[in-house]
């Protein structure tokens, strides 16, 4: 024991708090080298400050935990490497979200408003879609629509049949923090439904609509717009409202240049 640290002295060490390093402990990510079995005190080696410090520096990178027991259970510099690149990957894209959001509050500031939409009237066509209705958390819509959508084009070639348009997602019921959704897929060339999915047509007709450039968390601005131009308009909703992703996320990878048609089904009755 005389070559051990309590915890107190070993934070002082390495420089993290004590807080941090039960956390740390916790996660697996730095295991004290005894624990007193009576009192549940914490001790530690002193070479182990060069883990500690380890975790500070990928932490103050805002590398997640998860990330930092990959590396540090890595043996292999390439395979470090690779994960030291993703994370770097990830940093670059909020740096380029953070640039986006930027430039639209310059864009605001300029314009003198928060934000303005082209909103007018068209008669949409009907279309034959291949969808799957599923419920979503609020904060995990994109994950959930990404999986939902790669099943969608996994199942369509499979059957034997060919998108025919651009994904929508259509927004069936928005009550309370679970929404309930339906990502669906224009097709042609298909006679019945895969298992587990829904071939239907989807009506067409009378609809507002706009185009919204920029990330897909920011279409609620973008819809509270629409809302509001519908009411002014003494048009009424006729049905579920939905997205059509214009442009391709993983071909455009920059969030500012996403385009999506929002479409909102209305009557003038």
């Amino acid at each position: 024991m005389d070559e051990l640290l309590p915890i107190g002295r070993f934070s002082r060490l390495c420089w993290l708090s004590i807080k941090a390093l039960r956390v740390y402990d916790d996660m697996g990510l730095l295991r004290p080298a005894h624990v007193d079995p009576d009192t549940g005190y914490r001790y530690y080696r002193p070479d182990q400050a060069t883990t500690a410090r380890i975790i500070a520096t990928l932490r103050s990178l805002d590398m997640p935990l998860a990330t930092i027991r990959q590396v540090l259970a890595e043996s292999d510099p390439d395979r470090v490497r690779d994960l030291l690149d993703a994370h770097r990957l990830v940093l670059e894209r909020r740096v380029d979200r953070d640039r986006h959001l930027l430039q639209r509050v310059e864009t605001f500031i300029r314009m003198g408003a928060v934000m303005t939409y082209e909103i007018s009237t068209r008669e949409t066509a009907a279309a034959e879609v291949l969808g799957t209705t599923y419920p979503a958390p609020m904060d995990s819509l994109g994950e959930t629509s990404r999986v939902a959508y790669h099943r969608l084009y996994d199942a369509i070639a499979a059957a034997g049949g060919r998108p025919d348009g651009s994904p929508r997602l259509v927004y069936l019921d928005l009550a309370d923090d679970t929404w309930t959704v339906e990502a669906c897929v224009p097709v042609a060339g298909l006679t019945r439904a895969p298992d587990g999915f829904s071939l239907h047509r989807a009506r067409g007709g009378l609809a507002a609509v706009t185009l919204h450039v920029g990330p897909y968390e920011e279409l609620g601005i973008a819809y509270r717009e629409v809302e509001s131009w519908i009411d002014a308009q003494g048009l009424r909703s006729a049905g579920a409202p939905y997205d059509v992703y214009v442009n391709d996320p993983a071909e455009v990878n920059d969030p500012s240049k996403f385009e999506t048609e929002i479409v909102w089904p209305v009557s003038r009755d």
